[in-house]
């Protein structure tokens, strides 16, 4: 993995709005301008704001829309909510969204996570959680009953671990900090009345800081961007059923940034990262008959991970750790009460995988393990605005043994966790 040092807002972002707005420039003067406003603000909440906890297992953020977490994602690649979120699950989806032609959809959250988590030996137990907030924004634009455009801006990666200066660790790791905001423009079109296929492109800004102490507090710092691709289809093949693919490429960072120790410029540094591929595939059903108020829905999501064998930042000796590619089983349900018109109840749980392959590669810095989620949120639309809310209770699970060996010193133990997530969203069409 890789490093870089400070992002420079001012010098950075007035290019970003003349990037995504390229992709809309068919489009009206004046709703150009509202979008332009929407990208510029989302933009800066994403870049500025997205402060983030590893959620999903490695340091992947799952929580990509409200709408989608209260089935614990179950249904997102499908857009089984015809909102905006499919922007970045799957574009493609957006074509069966019921909204009209020449209208835009916007929705926007923000998601509260409350972790616990830390190391338990012999020796005591030692925290290392940090609370934090993920915001996302989602837009989506028809420009005819084929034609469609969405922009995403996420922060599909991240993570913050931080113990405290004088825990036994510390030559091993103190601070872990990653930050990515990607922006994703994508066309859709749908080629017949039950397929349509999407592609986009990711601009994706990455920030890191690591921290520890040997011989002194030694800071790395490094910050780059990447570009990578998307492509989707989805298949409606029948009343109320769709099935969704979507592909999201790997992303190489070339980071540059600064080593310091004790707070003192020391030397630049610069190393590389591939963020791995994710592979997203999605059904979501409305029942019939007699069970017509339900939906099922059930997601499988496979992450490259293998491309994270190991940590190098020349001068300092690679960390080793050779993680394995993984997989992500959803499964929800959304229940649609006749009595209140446009509720929906949803409910979810998922496995996820983690990419740790045992107890001696697993490390302070990123000490994951195997998870289950149970989740439930509700959704209400009224008129052009939807509001959706979501909680999801995470429970790690498997193994959680550390034995490492690093920079002439052994942490073991085993790391106990737990993550409670609140989420936020609203929406309009206009």
């Amino acid at each position: 993995m890789n490093e870089r040092s400070v992002f420079s807002w001012k010098r950075n972002f007035p290019t970003v709005p003349k990037f995504v707005c390229a992709v809309w420039n068919v489009w009206g003067i004046k709703k150009m301008r509202s979008i332009r406003t929407a990208v510029k603000f989302a933009f800066f909440a994403g870049a500025v704001f997205s402060a983030t906890w590893l959620l999903g297992a490695g340091f992947q953020v799952q929580e990509q829309g409200a709408s989608n977490l209260g089935t614990a994602n179950a249904g997102a690649v499908a857009n089984a909510n015809g909102d905006a979120t499919a922007a970045f699950w799957n574009p493609s989806a957006v074509s069966f969204a019921d909204f009209k032609v020449g209208n835009t959809l916007v929705n926007a959250g923000i998601n509260f996570v409350v972790p616990t988590l830390g190391l338990s030996n012999e020796r005591g137990n030692f925290d290392c959680a940090v609370m934090s907030y993920v915001p996302n924004f989602y837009m989506a634009h028809k420009f005819t009953e084929d034609l469609a455009a969405t922009v995403s801006v996420t922060a599909p990666y991240g993570l913050e671990s931080s113990y405290d200066y004088d825990w036994y660790g510390r030559v091993q790791g103190l601070r872990s900090y990653l930050l990515t905001c990607d922006i994703n423009p994508s066309l859709v079109y749908k080629i017949t009345d039950w397929f349509s296929v999407s592609g986009g492109v990711s601009l994706q800004y990455l920030d890191c800081n690591l921290t520890q102490y040997m011989m002194g507090k030694i800071d790395l710092r490094g910050h780059s961007w990447g570009v990578g691709g998307n492509i989707g289809f989805t298949i409606n093949y029948m009343e109320g059923g769709r099935f969704g693919f979507h592909w999201r490429s790997a992303v190489t960072q070339d980071l540059d940034g600064t080593f310091r120790m004790n707070g003192i410029p020391m030397s630049p540094i610069s190393t590389s990262v591939d963020m791995p591929n994710t592979f997203n595939f999605g059904i979501y059903q409305r029942l019939q008959g007699d069970f017509s108020q339900f939906a099922v829905m059930l997601d499988y999501v496979y992450t490259t991970w293998s491309s994270f064998d190991k940590l190098e930042v020349p001068p300092f000796p690679p960390v080793e750790e050779d993680w394995k590619d993984t997989s992500r089983v959803a499964f929800g349900i959304h229940y649609y009460p006749e009595q209140i018109e446009n509720l929906t109840l949803r409910f979810g749980v998922a496995y996820d995988e983690s990419p740790v392959k045992s107890a001696e590669m697993r490390t302070v810095r990123i000490p994951c393990s195997d998870r289950i989620w149970f989740s439930g949120g509700v959704g209400y639309k009224w008129d052009i605005f939807s509001f959706d809310v979501a909680y999801s209770y995470i429970m790690c699970v498997g193994s959680s043994q550390i034995n490492r060996t690093e920079n002439g010193m052994t942490v073991s133990g085993h790391y106990y966790g737990h993550i409670h997530v609140v989420s936020l969203q609203a929406g309009i069409e206009f």
